[in-house]
């Protein structure tokens, strides 16, 4: 992969906590990496509605990184508290992480909240 090609990431890792029966979410900072980010668009993006789905993302490394399924990703940094808790959420979520050769892809979709 060429320097050139790599963009700041932004890692952030979900915790749940349970305070008075309700369940809080919130985002903790995990780490900073310059990634390979990718919009790749092929038939299986396609949707059952037949139009293309571009809300997908795809990262792709050669190292060994801590990125979980269920982390976020952030490509600008978001704003952290006192705690190291994120005040927003970031706009990707991991939802799957293959490895193929020595080469990590993470498919990240928009992440709208729960």
């Amino acid at each position: 992969m060429l320097i050139k090609n790599l963009v700041d990431c932004w890692v952030y890792e979900l915790e749940t906590t349970k305070v008075d029966g309700e369940t809080l979410k919130k985002w903790k900072y995990k780490l900073k990496k310059k990634l390979n980010v990718q919009q790749d668009i092929n038939e299986l993006d396609i949707n059952q509605t037949g139009t293309i789905d571009y809300d997908k993302l795809k990262i792709r490394t050669d190292y060994t990184i801590d990125i979980e399924k269920g982390d976020g990703i952030s490509l600008y940094e978001l704003k952290i508290d006192n705690n190291g808790y994120a005040l927003e959420s970031p706009k990707y979520k991991v939802i799957a992480s293959p490895k193929v050769g020595k080469t990590t892809t993470y498919t990240c979709e928009i992440y709208y909240g729960d």
